[in-house]
């Protein structure tokens, strides 16, 4: 199976430890784990790290397959609407630099005071202009499920429809569906058509669990295979219809963070 590990999966290692990509990296190449998605938010000087990152991930032997930003195109302020395009544009670059032309993206959540169609038509309209540099570039950009606005498989369907771009495609974040109360096996059948981008992520219902769903229900995140996800049937789904691309592991469990990911990858491996 063709595996990555996101660097999201040791975001509270980094956060302790100061780490940066290439500390990531040096994690990941000492653990034989060959392919990784960085992410825009663990820079902490960009335009400084950028080269000495993409020659540590040649020397390592490590491919990025993906890259991510953190943009949020739910606001009533144009300026800063404009500002979360940039956000993606102008990870193009970096991305190429890094080896990679697909480019994980949010659309924004809902917040009080703000009208469901507005925000919508606020997420086309970006994610509308952001694919279409992404198709004179050949960026292909990835809408993630998550929360209110685009965390079913219909909303974040729709979004991609109402865009209408091939540049917009779909990251099929298998865990995030329990988090709005969706099956994840129905959620991929909806969105089968659409994924260019997955990550396997679990989470099991837990009293007291870190994560509450949009109806209370409360989970925790756990090492793939160890939760509530029918990971085989996605990936039996996955496989029939032809994905191609790499399996993005991204754990959120507690406890020792790179004891998680061995985890999930001694599971996914036996899959």
């Amino acid at each position: 199976m063709d595996l990555a590990l996101s660097m999201w999966s040791v975001h509270r290692t980094a956060k302790e430890k100061g780490w940066r990509a290439i500390d990531f990296l040096q994690f990941c190449e000492a653990e034989g784990y060959r392919k990784v998605e960085l992410l825009a938010h663990f820079w902490q000087d960009a335009a400084r790290e950028l080269e000495e990152t993409a020659a540590c991930a040649e020397q390592c032997g490590i491919t990025v397959v993906s890259y991510a930003v953190s943009n949020n195109f739910v606001s009533p302020d144009p300026e800063a609407r404009r500002k979360s395009l940039l956000q993606i544009t102008e990870a193009f670059p970096v991305a190429l630099s890094l080896g990679t032309r697909t480019i994980r993206v949010f659309a924004g959540n809902l917040l009080d005071g703000i009208e469901y169609g507005d925000a919508w038509q606020w997420i086309v309209d970006g994610l509308g202009a952001a694919a279409k540099e992404a198709e004179a570039a050949g960026m292909s950009l990835c809408l993630e499920n998550h929360g209110k606005l685009a965390g079913k498989g219909e909303q974040v369907r729709h979004i991609i429809e109402a865009v209408g771009s091939p540049a917009l495609k779909s990251t099929l974040d298998v865990g995030n569906f329990l988090l709005v109360d969706e099956d994840p096996v129905h959620a991929t059948r909806s969105l089968l058509p659409y994924i260019g981008h997955v990550h396997v992520k679990d989470f099991k219902k837990s009293d007291g669990g870190r994560y509450k769903s949009l109806q209370n229900v409360t989970f925790d995140g756990v090492p793939a295979g160890n939760g509530d996800v029918d990971i085989p049937a996605i990936l039996g789904l996955l496989k029939q219809f032809g994905y191609g691309g790499s399996y993005v592991l991204e754990y959120e469990g507690q406890g020792i963070e790179a004891d998680g990911i061995r985890e999930s990858y001694r599971n996914m491996n036996l899959l």
